[in-house]
């Protein structure tokens, strides 16, 4: 057993700093998740700062509804540079929406801004 303790510890390491990796997924999940539990001040740490003020407006105006049944299904991601665009479905058989992404300071962050 003893010899099987390194490789196992090692892999379990890997795949924990795998899983808690800043990147465009784990960021939109974190945010859309926040936004769906009404927890604006926690979703507007993985937005940028505009972002963050549109949400607090919108809060202000009492826009923003809870969804406790909000589930984020991951359909694709694509970079370049320092955008992204994460595209997800808040149930697996909901219609796919879209967040644009920017990299601030080398994390990623939803940047409601970028759309035309």
């Amino acid at each position: 057993m003893k010899r099987y303790s390194f490789p196992l510890l090692f892999l379990f390491s890997f795949f924990m700093l795998v899983a808690c990796a800043d990147n465009p997924r784990s960021t939109a999940q974190k945010f859309t998740e926040n936004l769906a539990d009404g927890k604006i001040t926690e979703a507007k740490k993985y937005a940028t700062e505009p972002t963050g003020k549109m949400l607090d407006f919108a809060a202000s105006l009492g826009t923003l509804t809870l969804n406790r049944d909000f589930r984020f299904t991951f359909v694709s991601e694509t970079v370049k540079d320092n955008t992204a665009q994460v595209v997800y479905r808040e149930k697996p058989e909901a219609e796919e929406q879209t967040l644009d992404m920017v990299k601030v300071d080398g994390k990623w962050k939803v940047d409601m801004q970028t759309r035309k």
